[in-house]
């Protein structure tokens, strides 16, 4: 897919813009994968151990929130310079 790039005052080379957008968008997409994995565990725990597996999995998923979030953000930020 071509990736169509912003005006926006980042000054690095498209090269590096372009580079470093996949590498954030692969990032991303682990990590949701990652989260969405947490969750399944989450909801599926069983055994003496589950409340504090089922704990535990419901706070990693919610941590991996916060970085999904930054990571989409700064993709969206390496757009083509001014």
């Amino acid at each position: 897919m071509k990736m169509t790039l912003h005006q926006t005052r980042n000054s690095l080379p498209e090269n590096t813009r372009r580079k470093t957008i996949d590498l954030l968008n692969r990032s991303l997409a682990d990590l949701l994968d990652l989260g969405l994995q947490a969750k399944q565990a989450h909801w599926n725990v069983k055994g003496p151990h589950f409340i504090g597996l089922h704990e535990l999995f419901d706070k990693v998923a919610e941590e991996l929130e916060d970085f999904t979030d930054g990571i989409a953000e700064r993709a969206v930020e390496m757009p083509i310079a001014l």
